[in-house]
């Protein structure tokens, strides 16, 4: 076994992923990058938009209500320090709009997820709050597919162009 195989089977056996492989239709898991990355792993659906109306659709589709703010809120400068309570005061906002805040820990049809937005990509993550992918969030991503599905969005697969997404375009076998 090689290292990038001894890296990906080590919280989860072959035959678990293939099983969630197989399992899910539209969320992919990722495999954390680990390391000085300090990220975790993920169940990640992303959707593609071309404008602030087209992101907006997207997030009534999927029924969560964004806060838009009628003014630019406050930022932090750059090279002012700030404590942490002055910096958790901040708005984080989705780039490019005209001033949506990022939606960050949310639910959407009553189930907790984390959603960021960014260079026309909003990705869903169906395990907020942990580095590890379990089983519970597993069946909570078929849930958010069975809502998700029927809305034909434009899907980006893999979320992102990295092997650490375990899908078709990488691990064809792991679908068949």
């Amino acid at each position: 076994m090689n290292r990038w195989t001894e890296y990906l089977y080590r919280e989860h056996s072959e035959p678990e992923i293939r099983d969630w492989a197989r399992r899910l239709k539209m969320f992919r898991y990722f495999r954390a990058y680990g390391g000085h990355a300090n990220d975790g792993d993920s169940l990640d659906v992303a959707y593609s938009y071309t404008s602030t109306e087209k992101l907006l659709n997207i997030f009534r589709l999927i029924d969560y209500s964004p806060t838009v703010f009628k003014e630019k809120p406050l930022q932090p400068s750059p090279g002012v320090r700030y404590t942490h309570e002055e910096f958790t005061d901040f708005h984080s906002l989705i780039p490019d709009t005209e001033w949506i805040k990022q939606p960050g820990h949310c639910e959407i049809y009553g189930i907790k997820v984390f959603i960021w937005c960014d260079n026309g990509l909003l990705i869903i993550s169906a395990n907020p709050d942990s580095y590890i992918v379990t089983n519970e969030h597993v069946n909570k991503a078929e849930k958010l597919e069975r809502e998700l599905f029927p809305l034909q969005l434009s899907i980006i697969d893999p979320p992102k162009d990295t092997k650490h997404y375990i899908c078709p375009k990488y691990y064809p076998n792991f679908f068949s």
